[in-house]
């Protein structure tokens, strides 16, 4: 009679868990058998991302109306969503993305993995100094567009109620494709030499077609709430434009620091969420109609 295995497969609930624990700075290692459970966290990725951009339109919507407007901008608003992206949701992307830097313009080996106990060095103050103040400003200057919505004739009017007010949609977007950048980032390349075990099995769980099958959901959104009418190309060069810009920096960022580490891939998802948010102000008349 065959022995029976020693262990179950990870549960769906596992993987949510680990996807959390990696994402989220809650403490202790995600998994302790990262092989076995990356596969499955992979899937809770951009969901998590979903979900954090509910909580920034959320949080956004109950402070403008606490707090109302000054001059027209939202300047209360967008703060306590910076603020809880940096003390909770992004703090581990926007400290991966300083510390990432500080490993490659420091004096110390490239191909080490920065410490996330290590003090940072002055670039790396910069970019996490620069990180919070560029992510401000490009929530901060989110206008409050008319928006688009299907008319009553059109088929997607009966999924009006999914559309949010304009000024909610790159909220929730933004968080969606900083995760999403950590992914982009993990199925490039190879983990560098002293990468955790985590980076590794994600590195190598990542493949072309998974990443690919993930993008599906960003593009697919984007694309509905940067629409306008039948337009949909809008929201795809969007997505394209996060995509190349992501890309090019994150394979910069291996090939001179040795390949992939977690702090790398926290960089990926910072850079790429802010792109999206720049590209968006930056396409705001063409979406705005």
């Amino acid at each position: 009679m065959a022995d029976a295995p020693d262990s179950k497969p990870p549960s769906t609930k596992g993987g949510l868990v680990a996807a959390l624990r990696f994402l989220l700075p809650l403490g202790g290692d995600p998994a302790p058998t990262a092989g076995e459970v990356v596969p499955n966290m992979i899937r809770w990725i951009v969901p998590t991302g979903f979900v954090i951009g509910l909580a920034w339109a959320g949080t956004f919507r109950i402070a403008w109306k606490l707090f109302g407007e000054t001059v027209g901008l939202r300047v209360v608003p967008s703060l306590i969503v910076v603020l809880i992206e940096c003390l909770f949701t992004g703090a581990l992307l926007a400290m991966g993305l300083a510390r990432t830097s500080h490993v490659l313009t420091g004096r110390q080996p490239l191909r080490a993995e920065p410490d996330s106990l290590a003090p940072l060095s002055p670039v790396g103050t910069l970019f996490l100094c620069l990180t919070v103040i560029c992510q401000y400003a490009l929530i901060l200057s989110i206008p409050a567009m008319q928006g688009w919505w299907p008319p009553p004739n059109d088929w997607r009017n009966t999924f009006n109620f999914m559309y949010p007010a304009p000024i909610y949609r790159p909220l929730i977007l933004a968080p969606i494709w900083g995760r999403w950048g950590i992914l982009l980032a993990a199925a490039l390349g190879r983990s560098a030499h002293k990468a955790d075990g985590m980076t590794v099995a994600l590195n190598q769980a990542m493949s072309p077609g998974r990443l690919i099958l993930h993008a599906i959901g960003p593009f697919a959104l984007t694309a509905v709430y940067c629409s306008r009418g039948r337009n949909v190309l809008t929201g795809i060069i969007v997505g394209m434009l996060v995509f190349g810009v992501t890309y090019i920096i994150s394979v910069t960022i291996a090939r001179r620091g040795g390949g992939q580490t977690r702090q790398s891939l926290y960089a990926a998802g910072q850079i790429a969420q802010l792109t999206f948010l720049m590209t968006y102000r930056a396409f705001g008349r063409l979406i705005q109609g």
